[in-house]
C-alpha cells in the first residue's frame, strides 16, 4: 500500500500543474533513544569524551542524563557474559558499536569545522543505528555528567611525565580561549565509571 501511495505522488508530482516537483520523504522512527557526544577542541585536534543518554524527557525538557562510556561497556559486558547473560552482553554490545561510532564521527566533524571550544554533537539512536541530528557549539548544563566520567589529561610534548590535568569542562573552555593551538592533544583518562543527572 505504501509502494502504491509514493508511486500515485510521483505520477502527481510529474504530471500535476506547478513547477516544484521535489518529493519529500522523511524517516519514521519508533523507538528512539537521545545521545549526545561531548567534545573538545581547539581548532587542529577534537577529542570525544564519551556519551549522555538523554531519552527520558517531559515536555522538551531533559528529566534525566546518564552517562554512557566505552570503558563502561565493556565492563558491563565482560559482568554479563561472566553471569551467563549472552543476551544481555550482546544488547551492550550493539550499544558499544553505535557509541564508538558516534565518537568517530563527532571528533571528525570537530575536526572538519575546526571547532575550538566545548560542544555537544546529538543523534537519535535506534537498536543499533544511529541519525545525527544537530550540534550544539557551547557547554550545557548536563556536561558535569562527562566530567564526573573523564579527565583531560595535557601532557607536555617534549617531557611525557611532565602533565596536568583538567577536570572541569569550563576550566578546558578557558584555557582552550587562552592559549589555543599551543594546547597539545589531551589524553581522555578515565574518573569515575559513570555519572547521573537528575
Amino acid at each position: 500500500a505504501a509502494v502504491v501511495a509514493f508511486q500515485k505522488k510521483i505520477e502527481v508530482k510529474a504530471t500535476g500543474v506547478g513547477d516544484n516537483k521535489n518529493i519529500l520523504l522523511e524517516l519514521n522512527i519508533e523507538q528512539t533513544r537521545h545521545n549526545e557526544i561531548q567534545l573538545v577542541g581547539n581548532g587542529d585536534w577534537c577529542v570525544a569524551l564519551g556519551g549522555r543518554d538523554c531519552s527520558l524527557q517531559m515536555h522538551e525538557q531533559k528529566l534525566l542524563e546518564v552517562s554512557v562510556t566505552q570503558e563502561g561497556l565493556r565492563d558491563a559486558i565482560s559482568r554479563a557474559r561472566a553471569a551467563g547473560r549472552e543476551t544481555e552482553a550482546t544488547v551492550l554490545e550493539s550499544d558499544l558499536g553505535v557509541l564508538t561510532k558516534m565518537e568517530a564521527e563527532g571528533a571528525r566533524f570537530g575536526r572538519a569545522v575546526k571547532l575550538d571550544s566545548a560542544s555537544t554533537f546529538e543523534c537519535i539512536v535506534e537498536g543499533d543505528r544511529h541519525y545525527f541530528m544537530e550540534v550544539n557549539t557551547r557547554i550545557q548544563v548536563e556536561h558535569r555528567v562527562t566530567e564526573l566520567c573523564y579527565t583531560l589529561r595535557f601532557r607536555n610534548p617534549h617531557d611525557s611525565t611532565d602533565y596536568f590535568d583538567v577536570e572541569s569542562l569550563v576550566e578546558a573552555m578557558a584555557l582552550l580561549a587562552r592559549h589555543k593551538r599551543r594546547l597539545p592533544k589531551p589524553e581522555r583518562a578515565n574518573r569515575f565509571g559513570s555519572g547521573v543527572e537528575s
